[in-house]
């Protein structure tokens, strides 16, 4: 079977690539310009140079293709809203008008749990449960993602699509996520943002990258839709306290009510947009949503229809991804 994988050259994406040639597959990778492929290049996988945002070098990457799988997306919360409408939107837009012109069979979209409403959270989230409909002032990421998310079922009428929705991915060549709790850990904001208690929707890139292929490679997930997150029981302290022990940290010693936090966030971003948005604020309201929410997600549609379960619990996926970041810098990534 010959896969094409965008954004193989991230997180979530490279390890996609790794369960497929796991499995035997042939991998074609779709490398931006400027894009580190180092990875990749260590790997039996055809580079194939393009660019989601360029719909003429698309042709190429899809043509064979028996499965898209699209990993691809400006992974960030701190970009102009252009950035996403030409990464997350546009991109998901020619890629899969690509794949069809095509006549790829089987097309799998990763979306994210940031497309449902912020407020259904705590109630238990399962695949029907609503979605966002109103997103606050810089609150891009979330809104490009659903935008994308549509797209890929609209086009579910001409090629075969299932969608994926992760929680809190951790893993190897995670450059997001750890890198962002560390910095928090050491920044004078470092405190635990609301409920230290609250349950966070963890689970392992890896565990993700196998859900994809199930989706992808089962007739039965053709138009179906998966929430992807482990049923360990994570709390916002178990998290930071994992990552500060893995990076010789200390875990935050004070705790903040969870509006003050995010007025904080508020007031941090404001005045990061009156600077020009030179750096990222130490605080943002994403982050301070992603930590100090209470995430009651169900995974089980996966898992009773495709057989999915997550395997890596949240401590060793912390190791995992600390000493990945460790091998590519001469010192810890905490020190």
């Amino acid at each position: 079977m010959k896969a094409l994988v965008t954004g193989a050259t991230g997180f979530l994406g490279s390890h996609i690539v790794d369960r497929l040639l796991e499995r035997g597959d042939g991998v074609r990778a779709l490398v931006r310009a400027g894009a580190d492929a180092s990875y990749l290049g260590s790997r039996d996988v055809e580079l194939v140079p393009g660019d989601i945002t360029r719909p003429g070098s698309l042709p190429a990457a899809v043509a064979g293709a028996d499965i898209v799988y699209h990993a691809a997306a400006n992974v960030t919360d701190w970009d102009p809203w252009r950035r996403f409408q030409d990464d997350t939107i546009a991109g998901t837009r020619n890629l899969l008008q690509a794949s069809v012109a095509a006549g790829v069979p089987r097309f799998l979209h990763i979306s994210t749990d940031g497309v449902y409403a912020l407020g259904a959270l705590s109630k238990g989230i399962t695949e029907d449960s609503r979605l966002e409909r109103r997103f606050g002032w810089l609150d891009y990421y979330r809104r490009a993602k659903l935008a994308a998310e549509k797209i890929a079922r609209r086009g579910g009428g001409r090629i075969a699509v299932a969608i994926v929705r992760p929680g809190l991915l951790l893993g190897e060549r995670d450059r997001a996520v750890l890198p962002g709790v560390v910095a928090f850990l050491k920044s004078r904001s470092a405190m635990y943002l609301g409920d230290p208690g609250n349950r966070l929707p963890y689970v392992y890139a890896g565990d993700v990258a196998a859900a994809c292929v199930l989706a992808a490679t089962n007739e039965q997930a053709a138009g179906r839709i998966y929430n992807v997150v482990s049923d360990e029981h994570v709390t916002q302290r178990d998290l930071l306290g994992a990552v500060a022990e893995a990076t010789g940290l200390r875990p935050p010693r004070r705790s903040a009510p969870f509006r003050a936090a995010y007025g904080l966030a508020t007031a941090m971003e404001a005045w990061g947009v009156l600077r020009g948005r030179r750096r990222r604020p130490e605080l943002t309201r994403f982050g301070v949503n992603l930590l100090g929410l209470d995430y009651q997600e169900d995974a089980s549609r996966i898992g009773a229809e495709l057989g999915w379960q997550a395997e890596v619990p949240m401590r060793e996926a912390v190791r995992r991804s600390v000493e990945w970041a460790g091998s590519r810098r001469p010192q810890r990534v905490g020190g």
